[in-house]
């Protein structure tokens, strides 16, 4: 099994693209992404057959790694295969040789994503190794994963690359699948090469041929490398993704014949491309994969004091990191990372090495210059106790490829306006080392030292870096960048160990707008004045920008794209003032909120209430008929053509030839019930993991022995709709279990006071706390309407639609003179506040400190839920911690009418 957890996040995303692929195999690729990303798909060059979605991460946040965990997802949920060929593109040579060799270690996190599912017989190759490849084994017996650059396959003429050349070592290749094709099971159709460019030999093909190897090829496809793999279908990873938005890196894909497409990238062209999940900044933080916030000094003295700063940052760094590892928090050795001068100017790296060494007296072990021409990082283990490397010097030739884990600080001698390379270098001092929380507050920091003339320049130019070319919103850029005077390592003084960081960002919310003339009616609105900034008077607006400003900011500028800009500048601004007007970024503590526990009598120890306390008295009793047999499932055959059903809405309907057989030699007329059974265990492990083996192989064998039997399906059948028999198994067994759980959790945590219950009271020893800075809102789900919250605790708002039952509830939460400040509340843990279900975990949609020091606890439900079961059950378990807590905590069921009061008035009642 893999050793590496998946941050939550990264689960969130996995699970929204297995959600996804379900559901695109019954609604097809458009309707799915309709339904589960709320806009309209965007078919592109695939087609509406071609399910083509982006995870969009920000920098720091693991694309590789998901990217290794999405192929055997999309294998499942998509193409039903157990043996998939996957081609895995990367934007340069650099990246595709480190993500090669990653996926071809034991060990290495992305091999051991792929090994779990698949064990040993992963075959990961490059172009050059794909003819060593045994023909039998593509399909069947191993899952080929191709890493290549899109450049190998990116051309006008396919005659120009090897890829599409007629080669002679696939011979034995396509004479393989053209045998099998002749009525096999689980044969490959030459014929689908036919419908592709370039595939098939022509005419003039055989007429430029100096061999003379195509004479008598006419007609029938290229015995080459690409048709191969096109053969095959394969699932497509497009790292970077943005930089393939061209006509010709479309058809280059298109040439690959792919089964379904997943791009990833920090910066996706949103006009050509469907996001499926965004992953916030602030979701990065809450798992520890990145530094927050950006200690920023500006250096108007020039390159000198920038330099000697950054230096100063280092090594006090060092004495704090020596310190947290006294304190028993590992190794770090913070590094610098100079971004020099190009050759040519005042401070290019050599000129730069010497004034370090000769000027500031630095070690020269500790200097290392690394760009295109001097490789000082070669065979340099950076992260090794008795490596001496301590500052790095480049101009842009680390761009990509490359990695430092103890990167604490960037020093950029360049303006970062026109610093091409400033976001790769920043994204390595990003990173947090180890993903884990470090327990001197200043090494959970990132520090930038710029030559800049005051901090709004070099803040809003470091902001437009983030947002623009890292994958960050604007709202989360806010709370991400800080002035060093707020911050006692630059002043030199003793950092609390968990002291939070108190961010200052008056500067940074006075925007500087270019485009614009200082007028009268301007110059009349609040916050707007004229500075003089580079020797020029331009306009500068302070606080937020209404309706009004925002008019008359427009009327000033011609044309459609640059009043675009300006909008996106307005909304940039308005981010960032909403950001720092928050309690939270204020520094304001937020109340904290008991958890429930539970005795199982006066006598006993206090435990934490949570489901699996409950399920663990609970005995389900798998080999009943109502447990073995699987409502809805049906598996219907005529002639070539089989139609699945999983329910009475859920129907998939496939070909013959659209199902591979199982992998690791299962033949149609081999496959026995036991492989089958075995091939589910192994496939269900996680879903049951409850059971024991034996315990798992005897429900599956008895639920297999039902459809064959009962049902009357063939083996051969019920194998090929195997990962729909899964996905219904997981379905009923969550079905049986929520059902016994939602009676045990009845009479041990509900029933208070009956016999065998629960002594259920509150925490306030282990409470919860909303902390500044964790709140991982997902950006595809948060507010973004014009109405300003004024005392939401956070930046932003998540799951909160303009408009709307809920909204209402929150302007009059929002404007109640008894909340002092309140959460939309998160349904995740450790950032959301939860009680405990017979299903979970229930997240109420508000969470309030009252003025009095209490604490609320509100949910708000449609008319078409107040009588649904488990809604009730979370409305007891809400009503159980309020009357548990002595008084200082209330609980709301909140609805637009109830019993004659409006929203209004349920509000006032429950907060009085």
């Amino acid at each position: 099994m893999t050793t590496l957890t998946l941050k939550s996040y990264q689960q969130s995303a996995l699970d929204a693209l297995a959600a996804y692929a379900r559901a695109a195999r019954i609604q097809g690729p458009a309707a799915a992404f309709a339904q589960h990303a709320g806009r309209a798909y965007n078919a592109d060059a695939f087609g509406p057959d071609v399910p083509c979605v982006c995870l969009r991460i920000p920098t720091g946040g693991g694309k590789t790694v998901l990217a290794a965990h999405a192929v055997p997802l999309l294998a499942a949920e998509w193409r039903g295969t157990d043996a998939p060929v996957a081609v895995w593109l990367v934007p340069s040579d650099t990246i595709r040789t480190q993500t090669l060799k990653a996926l071809q270690t034991s060990g290495h996190p992305y091999r051991e994503a792929l090994e779990a599912v698949y064990g040993l017989g992963l075959r990961v190759c490059s172009l050059d190794d794909v003819a060593q490849v045994p023909a039998p084994q593509w399909g069947r017996q191993a899952v080929v994963i191709v890493v290549a650059t899109i450049q190998s396959f990116r051309i006008d003429d396919a005659g120009q690359r090897n890829v599409y050349s007629f080669t002679e070592a696939f011979e034995p290749h396509f004479k393989y699948a053209l045998a099998q094709g002749k009525g096999t099971e689980g044969g490959r159709d030459l014929a689908c090469l036919h419908a592709l460019p370039d595939a098939v030999v022509t005419p003039e093909d055989v007429a430029q041929d100096p061999t003379g190897i195509l004479a008598g090829f006419v007609g029938q496809p290229r015995w080459s490398l690409a048709n191969w793999l096109a053969l095959h279908r394969p699932i497509v990873i497009v790292d970077e993704a943005h930089n393939t938005k061209t006509d010709k890196s479309f058809k280059a894909l298109q040439r690959l014949n792919p089964s379904c497409i997943l791009e990833l990238t920090a910066t996706p062209i949103e006009a050509r491309t469907n996001v499926l999940y965004h992953v916030s900044a602030q979701e990065l933080a809450a798992e520890n994969m990145i530094k927050l916030p950006i200690v920023l000094a500006e250096h108007p003295e020039g390159w000198p004091a920038a330099v000697f700063g950054a230096v100063q940052t280092q090594r006090k760094l060092e004495a704090e990191a020596l310190k947290d590892e006294a304190e028993g928090h590992g190794y770090v050795r913070p590094i610098v990372l100079f971004q020099a001068q190009n050759v040519g100017d005042e401070m290019p790296p050599e000129a730069l090495r010497s004034y370090l060494i000769n000027e500031l007296k630095l070690p020269e072990a500790q200097v290392v210059v690394a760009t295109g021409t001097t490789r000082g990082l070669e065979d340099l283990d950076l992260a090794a106790r008795d490596c001496p490397v301590r500052f790095i010097i480049t101009v842009q030739a680390l761009r990509e490829g490359w990695d430092c884990p103890f990167a604490y600080v960037l020093c950029s001698l360049q303006k970062l306006s026109s610093a091409t390379a400033v976001e790769q270098l920043l994204g390595r001092v990003l990173r947090m080392p180890y993903a884990q929380r470090r327990g001197r507050e200043a090494l959970n920091r990132a520090y930038a030292h710029v030559c800049a003339a005051e901090f709004s320049v070099a803040a809003h130019a470091l902001a437009d870096r983030l947002i623009h070319h890292m994958g960050f919103e604007a709202l989360d850029v806010a709370s991400m960048i800080a002035q060093p005077a707020t911050l006692p390592l630059f002043g030199g003084d003793e950092l609390e160990p968990n002291q939070p960081p108190v961010l200052m960002q008056k500067a940074l919310i006075a925007t500087n707008f270019e485009a614009l003339q200082p007028t009268p009616e301007l110059l009349a609105l609040p916050g707007v004045q004229v500075k003089t900034i580079a020797g020029a008077p331009q306009v500068v607006v302070a606080g937020h920008i209404g309706q009004e400003a925002e008019a008359l900011m427009l009327a000033q500028v011609r044309g459609p794209k640059k009043q675009e800009q300006l909008r996106e500048q307005v909304a940039q601004h308005n981010a960032l003032v909403a950001a720092q007007l928050a309690p939270a970024a204020r520094g304001v503590p937020f109340a904290p909120l008991p958890t429930l526990a539970y005795r199982e009598d006066a006598q006993a120890p206090l435990w934490p209430l949570e489901r699996e306390a409950v399920l663990e008295a609970v005995e389900l009793d798998l080999l009943t008929p109502q447990a073995v047999q699987l409502p809805g499932f049906h598996v219907a055959q005529e002639s070539d053509v089989f139609e699945i059903s999983l329910s009475a809405e859920a129907r998939v309907t496939l070909r013959r030839t659209d199902v591979d057989q199982m992998a690791m030699d299962y033949g149609s007329s081999s496959i026995s019930a036991d492989d089958l059974v075995r091939w589910l265990d192994q496939s269900l492990f996680k879903q049951l993991h409850e059971l024991t083996q034996s315990q798992r192989r005897a429900y599956l064998a008895a639920v297999v022995n039902d459809q064959l039997h009962r049902c009357g399906v063939p083996l051969v059948l019920l194998t090929q709709a195997r990962f729909q028999l899964a996905q219904s198994i997981t379905n009923h067994f969550g079905d049986l279990r929520d059902a016994a759980a939602k009676q045990q959790f009845r009479q041990l945590v509900l029933q208070a006071g009956s016999a065998g219950a629960w002594l259920v009271e509150p925490d306030w020893a282990h409470p919860h706390v909303f902390e500044p800075g964790r709140y991982p809102a997902p950006v595809l789900s948060r507010y973004a309407g014009r109405y300003q919250f004024g005392k939401h605790y956070f930046p932003v708002l998540a799951d909160l639609k303009d408009g709307g039952e809920e909204f209402g509830c929150a302007q009059l939460l929002d404007r109640h003179p008894q909340v002092k400040h309140w959460v939309r509340n998160l349904d995740m843990a450790p950032c959301g506040f939860g009680l405990p279900t017979s299903r979970g975990r229930f997240y109420a949609d508000f969470v309030a400190e009252l003025v009095d020091g209490r604490v609320a606890l509100l949910e708000y439900k449609g008319a078409h839920l107040q009588n649904d079961p488990y809604e009730i059950e979370k409305s007891q378990v809400g009503a159980l911690w309020a009357q548990t807590s002595g008084g200082r905590a209330v609980f709301g069921w909140l609805t637009k009418q109830q019993d004659g009061k409006t929203l209004a008035q349920q509000l006032d009642a429950v907060l009085a």
